[in-house]
C-alpha cells in the first residue's frame, strides 16, 4: 500500500495551491485524515480528484459522505 501524501505533495500533483487544498479538506470536499496536526491524503483520493479534473469536472460542493 502506498503511503498517504501530505498537503504540499498532493497539491503539487493536483496543480493546486496548498492553501486551496487545505480549505477543500477542512470543508470535507476532499477526503483526508488529520494526523499530528497535518492532513494526509490517500493516493486513491488523489486519483479520484485527477479523474474529475481530466473530465473537466469539479469537486462537489457538499462534503463527501462517510461510509459507515
Amino acid at each position: 500500500m502506498d503511503r498517504p501524501l501530505t498537503v504540499p505533495e498532493a497539491a503539487e500533483i493536483l496543480n493546486y495551491h496548498p492553501n486551496h487544498l487545505s480549505r477543500l479538506l477542512r470543508a470535507g470536499r476532499v477526503e483526508g485524515e488529520r494526523v499530528g496536526g497535518r492532513w494526509l491524503i490517500s493516493r486513491q483520493e488523489i486519483e479520484r480528484i485527477k479523474a474529475l479534473q481530466g473530465k473537466g469536472g469539479r469537486l462537489p460542493k457538499e462534503p463527501k459522505q462517510q461510509n459507515g
